[in-house]
């Protein structure tokens, strides 16, 4: 072994280091065993700083911690992947590997093919990891990875290790139950071979020897449609992190009287939709629950600018990150609006199913080879022509899925009151391709990453433009391609409307083939085939022919979809008054007639078996076809048949009716002449005139006709005889400069002007107990007592009520008594938040055996019994062998709160002369008379009186 070469210190050197005393030589050198730093700058440090600076030493700590940790990280991306496939990005500036992220999660993210950070990771891990915490609100297209902007800190802060002290530490709250088990998949994967174990459920079977498995994160899901009991086991072996939706979580804390002042970690993913109606009584009473020094993110993909909405939410001074500068939906995404009847909706869905998308008919269930009761193994990853189908309400889920099961689809379903594990199995058969079409309600809009789905169908359209960036958002996500196909009928177009001022597209029902991009960049509207429609009708009937319960499938959901129109938000006025006009002139703007051209995304997709010149060729044949059909339709006889009848019969009434008909046709032409001339004369087109879609022309409008309608400056400096008096410095227009935009992402869609204004109303003096009395004073319309009571009427003597998943009210302090049923069961108890949990998985149950040896009491001589006692005694003793002499004698021994048994196994008795514990017929019998005997005497009159004997 080489000799150690001697280090010769100069004499300043032997100055510092003769400053340390003995007694902090021979401590613990903590700073150096976290930063790998010599003693020496240690002592340099100790010099320049004060007793009393701590925050100081801990940022600097903090801040050769990150720096340790990306030194090491850089080593493990090259091992992980080698030196020379490492991309750009993977290290540097905005990668993971410079955020100071742990060796193992840093491994973990690059082994899962996360090798650069999004934009909205790349803003919020750094603040998030910042110190001290502070909150933030995070808002992206959807797609863009903001589970891992949350999950990625929160394992980072939480160190990947479970905690011994009781409590949980982190919680994140989630709209819908297949949100949480996505989350909850993210959350183990990230934490996977982090301390040499990986991330295990609260719930499981905590067998496996400590300081392995037992050391990772603990995960916690609490979701509704699970057993009561699993989640109070759950519970009791202490997670670290809890998943959960909100309804569910408050009935588990008031049921367990949780206590939640652990919690430093909270997340509310889609918070806009946990913020809306149904949710804000159970959030207000979790988040009151609560410590004031935790953390709060709130992400989403669609949320308004003004955070007044989500103040409820106890937010201290949010970062805003907010990425909708360039767009609201992926720049990837392909969208196509189809104008059809409410009448036909069923017949273009088939067509757009079987000739557009092209979703093969039959079931795609693995078949099991002869011999073997294994399954062939399924991809994870969804096929190219799986369609999600979005639908309004459960009723029009049940008819599709009846529907297209009939005409030969394997299909999925998924809705709101679905059982929970009948969601899971549906669910996965759609992500493993057994199925092809998953029908569902908006609860499946939310989130939801289902890989390589490409086809997204808006059966019924949303009422909301933020309703549909979450249905469009299920597909082309992360970089991928993808399809968006929208039905649209008459009272659905101002929805349209409203959602080409969100997205700021322009609205087309043209589109050149040759332009891949027309596609993503403008909202293009037509009808489909008006032959291929009409045949699907026909083969409608034939489906009802087979299957009786589609019609009344189809009926249930008729009046389901009355009911749905009849609660929805509104659009804007504008954009009804902009769809009257539209409706007035189909043909030019796309919508469905007999002389509106056919879409031109059916000639798009099929590029894919012909050449694009068929395409085009194709295109400009249905374009002559519609003008002919547009000259028929439009066609209008010289003559009508009472003036042909002239000129074959001859008599007095037919003559004076031809009359009448000459002198009708020439006030009609007088009148469409004028008509004509008014507007010929009204438009005066202009030289930088432009032809409209229908060959008409259209006069352009100039800066000062903009400025006249919307109050707009003008560069010319208004018209002759226009003076404005107002002072752009000064004036305050009371429409937002992004209104549109913030309409959109407005968690009331479409609420009407009182509503907006009471919610924008503020007091200056802000005292909320004057607020809870106005509303215990106020009166309102009890619908069950028919009549005005006092409070707001949220539940009998104003008692919050909460929602539970079962749609049922009830008081938010309502405790069935099902966790202490269980505590007694199980003989278990939970600890208190802080304390140290026990070695068997965190439980403190104690379960007591009782060896004390108890000394038998003397039988009382005064007693009736006492000789008859005292004789059992005796035989007894002598049967042990015994003497069974003597007058002290005493009760058997006790042993455990037990008889003790005498002798060995029946007690000195032989084998046959033990009692059998088996009854013979009459001692049933008799066993059963004196039972009655007994009740009957038991239900006797009693006596009137007093000291009265028995007769």
């Amino acid at each position: 072994m080489p000799k150690r070469p001697r280090q010769d210190l100069t004499d300043e050197e032997d100055d510092s280091f003769s400053e340390v005393s003995l007694d902090d030589e021979q401590e613990p050198d903590v700073f150096a065993a976290l930063t790998g730093q010599k003693k020496r700058r240690i002592s340099a440090l100790e010099e320049e700083m004060s007793e009393d600076d701590d925050e100081d030493l801990q940022e600097i700590i903090r801040q050769a911690t990150t720096k340790r940790d990306v030194k090491e990280g850089t080593q493990v991306i090259k091992k992980a992947k080698g030196k020379t496939k490492i991309t750009k990005g993977e290290v540097g500036g905005g990668s993971f590997q410079s955020m100071g992220l742990h060796p193992s999660l840093l491994r973990s993210l690059t082994l899962q093919g996360f090798r650069v950070p999004t934009p909205i990771q790349r803003l919020s891990i750094p603040l998030l990891l910042a110190d001290p915490p502070q909150d933030l609100v995070g808002m992206a297209r959807t797609g863009s990875g903001k589970s891992l902007a949350y999950m990625i800190p929160l394992a980072q802060r939480l160190g990947g290790r479970h905690s011994a002290a009781f409590g949980a530490r982190a919680l994140i709250l989630l709209p819908t139950r297949e949100l949480a088990l996505q989350i909850l998949k993210v959350g183990k994967e990230l934490v996977r071979k982090w301390h040499s174990g990986e991330g295990d459920h609260a719930g499981d079977n905590q067998t496996q020897a400590e300081g392995s498995k037992s050391q990772s994160l603990r995960w916690g899901l609490i979701v509704g449609g699970e057993g009561m009991d699993e989640q109070f086991e759950m519970m009791s072996n202490n997670p670290d992190v809890i998943i959960a939706t909100p309804g569910r979580l408050l009935h588990l804390i008031v049921e367990m009287n949780l206590d939640l002042k652990s919690i430093q970690y909270v997340v509310f993913d889609e918070a806009d939709r946990l913020f809306e109606m149904g949710f804000e009584t159970a959030l207000a009473e979790i988040i009151h629950r609560l410590p004031p020094t935790r953390q709060t993110l709130l992400f989403s993909a669609t949320l308004p600018k003004t955070l007044v909405e989500f103040a409820k939410a106890g937010l201290q001074t949010p970062r805003l990150v907010r990425l909708d500068a360039e767009g609201k939906i992926s720049t990837d995404l392909k969208m196509a609006f189809f104008s059809v009847k409410q009448a036909e909706k069923d017949a273009c869905l088939l067509y757009l199913l079987r000739d557009v998308i092209g979703v093969p008919t039959g079931s795609n269930q693995p078949e099991v080879p002869e011999g073997k009761g294994k399954k062939k193994a399924i991809s994870q990853y969804a096929a190219p022509h799986q369609t999600l189908v979005f639908v309004a309400t459960k009723h029009h889920v049940e008819y599709l899925t009846v529907l297209l099961t009939t005409a030969g689809y394997s299909v999925s379903q998924i809705y709101g009151t679905l059982d929970q594990t009948a969601r899971s199995i549906q669910m996965d058969q759609f992500r493993r391709g057994i199925t092809n079409v998953l029908v569902v309600t908006d609860v499946a809009a939310r989130g939801i990453d289902i890989p390589v789905l490409e086809n997204v169908v808006n059966y019924d359209f949303p009422t909301g433009a933020r309703v549909f960036v979450h249905r469009v958002g299920r597909t082309a996500r992360a970089g991928r391609t993808g399809w968006a196909w929208s039905f649209l009928t008459t009272p659905e177009i101002p929805y349209l409307l409203d959602l080409q001022l969100f997205l700021g597209r322009p609205l087309k029902h043209r589109a050149s083939l040759e332009d891949a991009r027309a596609w993503c960049d403008s909202l293009v509207l037509g009808p489909f085939p008006r032959d291929a429609i009409d045949q699907e009708l026909e083969s409608l009937k034939s489906l009802d022919a087979e299957d009786t319960s589609i019609q009344s499938l189809r009926e249930i959901m008729r009046k389901g979809h009355g009911m749905y129109e009849r609660s929805k938000g509104k659009a804007s006025q504008a954009s009804y008054k902009r769809a009257k006009e539209m409706t007035k002139d189909p043909t030019s703007y796309g919508l469905v007639s007999t002389s509106t051209p056919t879409h031109p995304v059916l000639f798009h997709k099929s590029t894919k078996a012909v050449s694009q010149a068929k395409a085009v060729e194709d295109q400009v044949e249905e374009e002559k076809r519609t003008a002919l059909f547009k000259v028929i339709n439009s066609f209008t006889p010289a003559e009508t048949v009472f003036e042909v009848a002239h000129k074959f019969h001859k008599g007095k009434g037919i003559e004076t009716t031809a009359a009448l008909m000459k002198e009708r046709r020439r006030a009609l032409k007088k009148a469409v002449d004028r008509a004509v001339l008014a507007s010929v004369s009204k438009a005066e087109p202009e030289e930088d005139d432009e032809e409209g879609p229908s060959g008409r022309v259209i006069a352009m409008a100039d800066e000062d006709d903009i400025a006249e309608v919307f109050d707009a400056p003008s560069s010319k400096g208004g018209k002759k005889g226009n003076h404005d008096y107002k002072d752009s410095a000064y004036y305050m227009s009371y429409v937002q400069k992004d209104a549109d935009t913030e309409k959109g992402y407005s968690l009331r869609d479409g609420a009407s002007f009182v509503e907006q204004a009471r919610n924008a109303t503020f007091d200056l003096a802000g005292d909320e107990a004057l607020l809870e009395q106005r509303k215990r004073k106020q009166m309102t319309w009890d619908k069950k007592k028919k009549k005005f009571v006092q409070g707001d009427g949220t539940g009998a003597d104003n008692v919050k009520l909460v929602k539970t998943e079962s749609g049922g009210k009830l008081p938010a302090s309502y405790r069935s008594g099902r966790f202490e049923e269980w505590k007694s069961k199980n003989k278990k108890s939970l600890p208190r938040v802080g304390e140290t949990e026990s070695g068997r998985a965190g439980l403190t149950g104690k379960r007591y055996l009782h060896r004390k040896v108890v000394e038998p009491k003397r039988l009382d001589k005064a007693h009736v019994n006492y000789e008859r006692k005292a004789r059992q005694w005796k035989k007894k003793e002598a049967e042990a062998g015994g003497t069974g002499e003597g007058e002290d004698t005493r009760q058997p021994q006790r042993k455990g709160g037990k008889r003790a048994a005498l002798g060995k196994r029946y007690g000195g008795k032989t084998v046959g002369r033990v009692k059998s514990e088996l009854k013979t017929v009459d001692q049933i019998r008799k066993a059963r008379e004196v039972a009655e005997h007994r009740k009957a005497k038991n239900a006797r009159p009693g006596r009137k009186g007093k000291g009265k004997g028995r007769r």
